[in-house]
């Protein structure tokens, strides 16, 4: 016999995208997952004392999982999804720099590689938020194939204050194997505020010609630097 249990919900998000019809709406608070809203009466919401719960089986169901009751425990098994969005959470870990220098060349990798992972791996989390939705609009491949950033021989490092760096770089732009023009660039990397580990992103980014390399995501012109 299934058993209902209800839990405290105080946040849901998911990686995986649920199409399908929003039910009906009901009196009370909506609730939305990934922007498609659903009847609290589809969840069996309840508020009370500012506490808002729901039904453990409708919402998991919802998202693809399932809810199983065996042996006084209960059993939640996500989609392939979560598991994934783990996977992803361990390579972003796992890229942060311990150098400001290594946070710009892994954003310079990024951007050769067209890789937008890359390049929001070493970004502070305040501009991971506004430059998520530009990443996840272009499928997070960022560039283009002509002209693209060549090989960057030099950083030049300067402190600006206490836990702030400016690097600074010229960059060649190639086409067909050939550098038609030189790009520059002012990267600002700031150290995180974590008394352990020494962690470094970056926090601004501006480029001679934001443009020159094709799609490039959260950077600025030259212009607008405070320190260029």
């Amino acid at each position: 016999m299934k058993k209902r249990f209800k839990i405290m919900i105080a946040a849901c998000s998911t990686f995986m995208l649920i199409s399908g019809t929003a039910l009906a709406l009901t009196s009370g608070p909506g609730i939305f997952i990934n922007k498609a809203e659903y009847a609290s009466s589809y969840f069996k919401l309840k508020v009370e004392n500012g506490t808002s719960m729901v039904s453990l089986r409708e919402i998991v169901e919802t998202l693809k999982g399932e809810v199983t009751y065996k042996d006084n425990n209960i059993y939640v098994s996500l989609p392939e999804a979560s598991h994934l969005s783990h996977q992803v959470n361990g390579y972003l870990n796992g890229l942060e720099a311990e150098t400001p220098e290594e946070a710009v060349r892994t954003w310079i990798r990024g951007v050769q590689r067209r890789s937008g992972p890359l390049q929001y791996a070493v970004m502070t989390p305040a501009m991971q938020k506004t430059t998520k939705a530009e990443f996840e609009d272009d499928f997070w491949v960022t560039g283009g194939s002509s002209p693209h950033m060549g090989p960057v021989d030099k950083l030049t490092s300067k402190t600006l204050s206490a836990g702030k760096v400016q690097i600074t770089f010229d960059y060649p732009l190639v086409a067909q194997t050939q550098t038609i023009a030189t790009g520059k660039a002012s990267i600002i990397v700031e150290k995180d505020d974590d008394p352990v580990f020494e962690r470094w992103a970056i926090s601004d980014i501006y480029l001679q010609d934001p443009g020159d390399t094709g799609i490039t995501v959260g950077v600025k012109p030259m212009s607008d630097a405070k320190n260029p």
